[in-house]
């Protein structure tokens, strides 16, 4: 089974977690990244950028990965939680997959448990493309747990 980690991360949290996750397995992996960066600023960023993005539902656009997601017969996908679902670069790049055939796992980390901002985020990405098999990975979980888990997931 051929994997591709995709990721979006501001605060390089996500990324940390990402890269110790995949020093088990060594998969292909790629960042999303907004075209135009978001501020270093926190407050700029969550408090005007990022609000604005969910609150208006601006997919922004994100530099291109450089990847056929195709040849991949599942993503790992992972990200903060902002505004109580994904960031808005995770929409614009769901959308540039459109029809993707594969499974794509969602994974979620956030400085709080509640499960219900992993919800959100399922039924968001499913509104974006209905087509995707999106399966719930884990939300706010060890790096032990996640490889655990993706290993279980292989079988």
């Amino acid at each position: 089974m051929k994997t591709l980690i995709v990721y979006f991360s501001w605060s390089n949290n996500t990324k940390t977690l990402v890269e110790n996750i995949n020093k088990q397995f060594n998969y292909d992996f790629v960042r999303i990244e907004r075209e135009i960066p978001y501020s270093d600023d926190y407050d700029i960023c969550a408090y005007k950028e990022a609000k604005e993005e969910v609150t208006k539902k601006i997919h922004p656009s994100i530099k291109d990965l450089n990847i056929n997601v195709g040849q991949y017969d599942r993503i790992l996908l992972f990200f903060p939680i902002w505004w109580y679902t994904f960031p808005m670069p995770i929409a614009a790049f769901i959308e540039s997959i459109k029809g993707y055939k594969g499974k794509v796992y969602v994974f979620a980390n956030s400085y709080t448990n509640d499960p219900q901002y992993m919800l959100n985020s399922m039924n968001d990405l499913k509104a974006i493309d209905p087509s995707i098999k999106f399966i719930e990975g884990l939300f706010n979980k060890s790096i032990n747990e996640h490889i655990a888990f993706i290993k279980k997931e292989e079988n």
